[in-house]
């Protein structure tokens, strides 16, 4: 086999794989009740679905088949594992470590494409910004996470501050 086609494989790995990735942001952006997770989530599997559909675009340019992945989203067509791991552990915080974990896989087949250089330039010049965009998502999470940290301690403060009994005490 050519190394050129060994690269277009890789190209539909990568693609299969941001598929993967969509799909977990999108399922997470279901489970999660917080709004501002739900958002964030839910525009990072628009984000991933963008990414897909411009390797799409560039394989067809290349008039290269696409191999198709029917990846499902939503509740109905999640297999066993991913169900039980919902109920297990609903907290945003497992829900988003899956979601990094699938964009890291994401990460390193770019860097390896990246780093093949096989690909038409056109092609690789796709893959730049959507390095930076996923490692940049990396950042807003992580902003988002410490903001909502915040937002619980401050809140928490208040409550214990509104119960203690004390302070109404001597107010008589």
């Amino acid at each position: 086999m050519k190394h050129l086609e060994l690269s277009y494989e890789k190209l539909n790995d990568l693609l299969d794989e941001c598929f993967w990735a969509e799909r977990r942001y999108y399922n997470a952006a279901e489970d999660i009740q917080k709004t501002e997770w739900k958002r964030f989530l839910g525009n990072q599997s628009v984000n991933r679905n963008r990414f897909c559909n411009h390797i799409i675009t560039a394989l067809d340019q290349e008039e290269q088949e696409v191999d198709r992945l029917d990846v499902i989203k939503g509740f109905p067509n999640r297999d066993w594992h991913e169900v039980k791991a919902a109920l297990v552990n609903p907290q945003a915080d497992h829900l988003i470590e899956e979601c990094i974990k699938q964009d890291n896989v994401v990460l390193e087949l770019i860097a390896i494409i990246l780093n093949d250089g096989w690909l038409p330039t056109h092609i690789l010049e796709i893959m730049v910004p959507m390095e930076f965009q996923i490692k940049q998502s990396h950042i807003d999470l992580e902003t988002l996470r410490l903001k909502i940290q915040k937002e619980a301690t401050v809140s928490q403060t208040q409550i214990l501050e509104n119960s203690n009994p004390s302070d109404n005490m001597g107010s008589d």
